[in-house]
């Protein structure tokens, strides 16, 4: 930024600046932060330079406050090489791991601008656009790059999942074409497990809609896992998925009746339920065990046969244990109750009974109405031992329409039962090969919480 005379900021940007200094003087800076990724999330709404170097020399201020010198001097880099690219790359790269994808974009869309068809820039800002959920402008990005997708296949595949992330099924299975002689192992193996996708969207396409409110097909098309429950609420705004959710035991007993034809319809044959370690793990496996009526074994890296039940794999505290869990084996399915879709966890369950963005338990300060103070609160935490939850989830009352839409999710079994190639295959018949990658996003849109 020049000297001189003092800058003339938008008035808009002026008043946050003017708060994020007061702020900061007030020793906050994870406040002065969000109030600055206003500015520079992407994409900037204010398009001015002087606003874009401003806003990085307060970012470098409150970088160091929150992350200390590493990350500080990465943005003083790019505020005294303002159009470098390698400057621009190496704080995004470090944003990315920091999950701040929004401003590593738009570091990155800068870059873009500056060296157009870049191999290393465009895949690294599409990459970001995908956790943000941005797949339409990713498939954008890609498709103003046209040299770069003649040359890089890394580029082909990235538009070909893109397209499909927004509901296109036409052009990547165009692409898929240009995609068969690759000789780089890892990109082999992603694009192997994307024709994988398409195989089970070719399939399903002939018996469901597949459009932006098919939730549930979509689930199995890219994660190849089924979904047992589907928000009542919101049909507009959330098409199955929940934003915040107060779990109940009714629902703890819906996903076990649910699991239970699954298994059935599937003809696998499961011999018993495994408990992992986590108490909301072991309540919910002991009432999976009694209602099935199968034997409870605790779960110590078992290869043999069996049905592991999790309540959710973001409580799960042994890396162990997810390393166990991370591959199929033969005759095991893994059901998580609760699976968060904004931050997914890097491998998919077989089968899941719902998916949120924020949750509670029904045993760890469930929210409930307070008739005497008019307003929603937490309860306290239900200390009882694991049986006596269990109990309850065990004795819960089941909505008279709780199997209504059964059918819905075993027409999914039916469809794809008979595809053989691993990749293709839902999770609940794979026997060996990592679980699928749990896809972020899908073309059915929800709102969330920022």
């Amino acid at each position: 930024m020049s000297s001189g005379e003092p800058a003339q900021f938008p008035k808009e940007y002026e008043e946050k600046r003017e708060r994020i200094l007061e702020i900061l003087k007030k020793g906050n800076p994870q406040e002065a932060y969000s109030i600055l990724l206003t500015v520079l999330d992407y994409p900037m709404e204010i398009d001015d330079e002087l606003v874009f170097e401003d806003a990085l020399i307060l970012f470098e201020k409150i970088a160091r406050k929150i992350s200390g010198k590493e990350l500080g001097d990465l943005v003083r880099q790019v505020i005294y090489n303002i159009d470098d690219i390698q400057a621009l790359f190496d704080l995004s790269y470090e944003l990315y791991e920091e999950s701040q994808h929004g401003l590593a974009a738009t570091l990155l869309s800068r870059a873009n601008r500056i060296e157009p068809q870049d191999g290393h820039i465009i895949p690294e800002l599409v990459s970001n656009l995908e956790e943000l959920m941005m797949n339409g402008e990713a498939r954008r990005v890609l498709l103003e790059a046209k040299d770069l997708l003649d040359e890089s296949e890394l580029c082909r595949y990235l538009l070909a999942y893109n397209s499909l992330m927004i509901g296109d099924l036409e052009e990547p299975f165009e692409i898929l074409q240009t995609l068969q002689d690759i000789k780089e192992e890892d990109l082999k193996a992603i694009v192997e497990s994307f024709e994988g996708m398409l195989n089970r969207a070719r399939i399903l396409k002939n018996v469901r809609p597949l459009d932006n409110k098919d939730l549930r097909g979509w689930h199995a098309v890219l994660n190849g896992s089924l979904l047992l429950h589907r928000s009542p609420f919101g049909d507009d705004s959330m098409n199955g998925r929940y934003a915040y959710m107060s779990d109940s035991y009714a629902l703890c007993r819906e996903g076990i009746e649910r699991v239970g034809k699954v298994i059935e319809e599937s003809g696998i044959k499961i011999p018993c339920v495994y408990s992992l370690e986590n108490r909301s793990s072991s309540i919910l496996a002991l009432a999976t065990a009694e209602l099935l009526g199968l034997p409870l074994k605790q779960w110590n890296g078992n290869s043999e046969p069996g049905l592991i039940v999790v309540y959710d794999i973001e409580e799960i505290e042994s890396e162990d244990t997810i390393i166990q869990i991370a591959d199929h084996r033969p005759g095991q399915v893994l059901w998580v109750h609760a699976s968060c879709w904004t931050f997914p966890f890097p491998f998919s369950p077989d089968i899941t009974t719902f998916l949120y963005q924020m949750k509670t338990t029904p045993w760890d300060g469930a929210m409930i109405y307070d008739n005497e103070a008019k307003n929603v609160r937490r309860a306290d935490p239900d200390e009882s031992p694991v049986e006596v939850i269990a109990s309850n989830i065990k004795n819960a009352e089941k909505d008279k329409d709780y199997l209504e839409d059964l059918e819905d999710i075993l027409s999914i079994i039916n469809e794809l039962k008979d595809l053989k190639d691993e990749p293709s295959m839902l999770g609940i018949f794979k026997s060996h090969e990592r679980r699928n990658r749990q896809r972020i996003g899908s073309p059915v849109p929800s709102n969330r919480f920022l």
